[in-house]
């Protein structure tokens, strides 16, 4: 007979028992796989492994003010779309100066590409509105 951590009240049981003795938790007929994972769960504390866990997300608003001061300054290296989010579109800038850049091309393309945007764009690469 091994003894396991009960998931709820976090006491020392018998992985036999279909229950808690002591908070009536049940167990489920399979307690002999009460694996490792589950162990740290119940560590976690009282009704941290059962139920709906609340899980709080935050968001840093992206400044558009932020995003047209960098689009004007860094925008030949795509930093402004790294600050609100469009990783592809920055890269992509990035590579067309550093490419084609020794070209006057390069510039032309990127610079047209960067005031388009400035204009356009008021959406961080998640879709929230920039503020």
């Amino acid at each position: 007979m091994a003894l396991i951590n009960c998931p709820e009240c976090n006491k020392q049981i018998s992985d036999k028992a279909t229950a808690c003795p002591s908070c009536g938790c049940p167990l489920g007929s399979k307690n002999s796989g009460f694996s490792v994972d589950n162990a740290k769960l119940a560590a976690a504390g009282p009704g941290s492994a059962s139920g709906p866990q609340q899980v709080s997300v935050v968001k840093t608003a992206k400044s558009r003010g932020i995003y047209i001061i960098l689009g004007l300054f860094f925008g030949f290296l795509g930093i402004h779309n790294f600050y609100a989010g469009y990783f592809g579109r920055g890269v992509c800038q990035l590579l067309i100066v550093l490419i084609l850049g020794w070209f006057v091309i390069g510039f032309i393309v990127v610079g047209v590409w960067v005031l388009i945007e400035l204009f356009v764009v008021s959406t961080d690469g998640a879709g929230d509105k920039m503020v």
